[in-house]
């Protein structure tokens, strides 16, 4: 027994909720580097290990984050959506914050760790529910597809807008008024979508799990283990290629307003991702579309290594179908977490919904923070100047920072997943047999 199908309206608020979510990852991403080295002149080898290190820190408090969503209160909205409307407005108080200290502070760099350590734990109050929504809005593989499709679009489709326009707004209007406005914007989406989404499904135990449990439900579960390193990988990758695209196009191409091309070219590709690659995993399984998706967009994003400078629109054809195989990977990544909440749960007998998007998230912030470090990282040794003209190893630096360090860690994700244990034979057993669960237990209750 499946659950209702999902509405045309509830995906319309399902997908302004994660536009809401991305436009603050993707500014702090693929600006808030470039705005600590040039607009505040903060080194970018410090900055570098801010990210690498608040990122690790905050998302080991991650887990317990999960933990409490799933154990608070049922209101009368369900599980998550209430939690969500709060953690969304607490989020865009703290991303604000998280710009506006540095500039305000005698002493920027303890301002910014202060701000993104906080930003790091107000991010989790409305990122985790709403990354548990899939598994408890529908059980039919159907609409996971279409729901994961729709995430994974919206996620590329507001980033890319974010990076189309976030410099040349941020230019005109000056970056408080910039991030002030786009808070206000994020919370607006984020309440549309608290509002029109539903939760369908229920537990099949209704008691709590416990700490012990979910360590053994978590930490000794080897497709758990794969598919977060994984994760770490993949948002590394994101990271590096977000850190580095605005040093690319203003440094190395010597035209920043390329940069809202580029973000531009990769929408449709991104939207021919999220529609081809779950098409194609309907014939080919998740795990063999997921690892070709991963493989595509690591050759694709390593080829800017031998792209001229000149040689611009070269880039933007290599970008779009990294998009393309980036918005594939990650429609497949939050089915792929579906099923394994279903997986989780056949097994052991708790849903899990908030631990499991605790996980997503902490590898979203420590792959995030890995891939904008190893791009500070980069930069420092090959001898960026921040706001300069830059040197021949600068430029090589640069490059490589957009190229072959996010192409690795892409290749990278695509070895770590090819060891996962969930077949498609398996996970259709698993539905299966809760689906007979749910049932069961509806008729027992009557």
């Amino acid at each position: 027994m499946t659950t209702p199908r999902v509405g045309l309206a509830e995906k319309a608020g399902f997908f302004a909720g994660n536009v809401g979510n991305i436009v603050f990852s993707t500014t702090i991403n693929s600006f808030l580097l470039i705005y600590l080295t040039d607009e505040i002149g903060l080194a970018a080898a410090a900055v570098g290990t801010l990210f690498l290190v608040a990122r690790i820190v905050d998302g080991i408090s991650d887990p317990v984050m999960g933990y409490v969503v799933d154990h608070l209160p049922v209101t009368r909205w369900g599980r998550f959506r209430t939690y969500l409307l709060v953690g969304g407005a607490i989020g865009a108080f703290s991303f604000v914050a998280l710009f506006l200290a540095p500039a305000l502070s005698p002493a920027p760099l303890v301002a910014v760790w202060v701000a993104y350590l906080l930003w790091g734990f107000a991010f989790d109050l409305m990122d985790i529910p709403l990354n548990s929504l899939i598994p408890a809005m529908a059980t039919h593989p159907g609409d996971r597809r279409q729901l994961s499709g729709i995430k994974a679009f919206s996620y590329l489709f507001g980033g890319a807008v974010v990076t189309a326009a976030a410099l040349p707004l941020a230019d005109r209007i000056g970056w408080p008024a910039f991030v002030i406005g786009l808070a206000v914007v994020s919370l607006l989406l984020t309440s549309l979508a608290a509002t029109r989404v539903r939760e369908r499904v229920t537990p099949v135990r209704q008691d709590r799990y416990g700490w012990r449990d979910l360590a053994r439900m978590l930490l000794a579960n080897k497709a758990v283990i794969i598919l977060l390193g994984t994760v770490i990988a993949l948002t590394a990758a994101g990271g590096a290629r977000s850190a580095g695209m605005a040093y690319y196009f203003t440094y190395f191409v010597g035209d920043r307003g390329l940069i809202a091309v580029a973000a531009l070219a990769t929408v449709l590709p991104t939207a021919l991702g999220t529609i081809v690659f779950p098409w194609l995993a309907r014939f080919f399984g998740y795990k063999a579309t997921f690892v070709g998706a991963l493989v595509l967009e690591a050759v694709a994003i390593g080829g800017l290594l031998v792209v001229p400078a000149t040689g611009w629109p070269l880039a933007l054809v290599a970008l779009g179908v990294t998009a393309f195989g980036g918005g594939g990977a990650l429609t497949m990544i939050y089915v792929i977490v579906a099923e394994l909440v279903d997986y989780v749960e056949w097994r052991h007998g708790y849903r899990v919904e908030g631990a499991m998007a605790s996980l997503g998230s902490f590898a979203a912030k420590a792959g995030g923070g890995i891939g904008a470090a190893l791009t500070g990282y980069t930069l420092a040794m090959t001898g960026y100047l921040a706001g300069q003209e830059q040197t021949a190893e600068g430029l090589r630096g640069i490059v490589l920072a957009q190229s072959l360090l996010p192409g690795g860690l892409a290749l990278l994700a695509a070895v770590l997943f090819a060891l996962y244990p969930i077949s498609r034979q398996l996970a259709a057993r698993v539905a299966g047999e809760l689906a007979q669960r749910r049932e069961s237990d509806a008729v027992s209750a009557r």
